[in-house]
Order: C-alpha cells, then sequence, then structure tokens
C-alpha cells in the first residue's frame, strides 16, 4: 500500500513532546521503536488532503467536527474497526492510557493492533484507489 500516507496529529495543539515511557516500552515489545516520535498537531491544510481521519475517542471527532465541518464523512473512531474490516457505527472510545501502568498500555496495544488489521483491509478494499 504504497500509495497511503500516514500521519499522526492531535487535536490538542501539544507540539515537540515525546511518547511517554510506558508506550515506549509497550512497543519495544513489539520490535517498534517509538523513542523518535514527537507530538504535533493537527492543521486544516492537512485535514483538507486527507481522505480519512481516524480518532482515538469521541471528544476528538466533535472537536474536528466543530473547527472544521467539511469532510465529516470520512471520520471514524479507531474501535470502528475492532470488530471487522467495515468501519461500525456503535465504536467505543480508546482510553488515552497516560498516567496508568505499563500493563494497560498493553491491553491498549493490543486493541489497537486489531483495530488497524482491520483498517488496512479497509483501506485496501474500500476507501483509498490504488
Amino acid at each position: 500500500m504504497s500509495h497511503v500516507i500516514v500521519a499522526s496529529a492531535g487535536t490538542l495543539g501539544i507540539a515537540g513532546a515525546p511518547a511517554c515511557d510506558e508506550a515506549i516500552r509497550a512497543l519495544a515489545e513489539i520490535n517498534i521503536d517509538l523513542t523518535g516520535h514527537r507530538s504535533r498537531a493537527l492543521s486544516a491544510a492537512e485535514l483538507r488532503t486527507s481522505e480519512l481521519v481516524i480518532a482515538m475517542d469521541g471528544g476528538h471527532l466533535e472537536t474536528l467536527a466543530e473547527r472544521y465541518p467539511q469532510g465529516r464523512d470520512a471520520r471514524f473512531l479507531l474501535r470502528a474497526f475492532e470488530p471487522a474490516p467495515r468501519p461500525a457505527a456503535d465504536a467505543l472510545d480508546l482510553d488515552d492510557p497516560i498516567g496508568a501502568p505499563l500493563s494497560v498500555f498493553r491491553k491498549q496495544r493490543e486493541i489497537i493492533r486489531g483495530c488497524v488489521d482491520h483498517l488496512v483491509l479497509y483501506l485496501k478494499h474500500e476507501t483509498i484507489p490504488s
């Protein structure tokens, strides 16, 4: 899927913050190096060029709808892809584990992995042309 570009950005406007130690450790356990990751704020220009936006919780979707009302059909919660490669309407929020023990980060990591696996299938077959 070389035609797909993935980027990470937040709605709080925090830029340059590293991932927390627990996130770095949880991902290192599956050979993903998060040590160079830095937070960045989502921009209006980025949203205009995005075909799909995935949010972690409903609050993020609400913030996006308020700030950037155009393009709302292409916005989903990550957990909408938890049960299958088609987005479910009744998706749960993915709770932010900041401040929680490593075990919670591990649990969230596994939820994210399952959702991303289904999201990739969705992208291959439904959303973005090759």
